[in-house]
């Protein structure tokens, strides 16, 4: 984990794409971080309209609408201030928050195994 932290910190000195990647992701990380502590973690638990529905396919669901979102925005602009870029990168945390949900789900040392790998 330290090594992904040592190429992410030199990352963000570079000019040109690496930097440009490490400071969406590390921009994109704290606004997932603030909006889970925000939901209380709802993202990784069972809905509350919908009990019994697991997590992974309530993000699914999530997912859909963003994608659905994109394709409206391609034709034409929004209607509320959420941009195009606001979009993909909502969208970009579902799939964060499902390999989480997967993670968790798989329990503690096939999660842990899963980072390492």
């Amino acid at each position: 984990m330290s090594e992904a932290f040592g190429k992410i910190r030199e990352a963000l000195t570079e000019s040109g794409a690496a930097g440009v990647l490490a400071e969406i992701g590390v921009e994109n990380l704290a606004t997932l971080l603030r909006k889970n502590a925000d939901y209380g973690s709802s993202g990784l638990g069972e809905p509350v309209l919908v009990p019994g529905m697991e997590p992974r396919k309530a993000l699914l669901v999530r997912m859909s609408d963003k994608i659905a979102r994109i394709q409206t925005l391609q034709h034409k602009g929004p209607e509320v201030a959420e941009s195009l870029e606001d979009t993909m990168l909502d969208l970009a945390n579902y799939c964060l928050l499902w390999v989480a949900a997967d993670r968790l789900a798989a329990g503690p040392r096939d999660a842990e195994r899963q980072v390492q790998s």
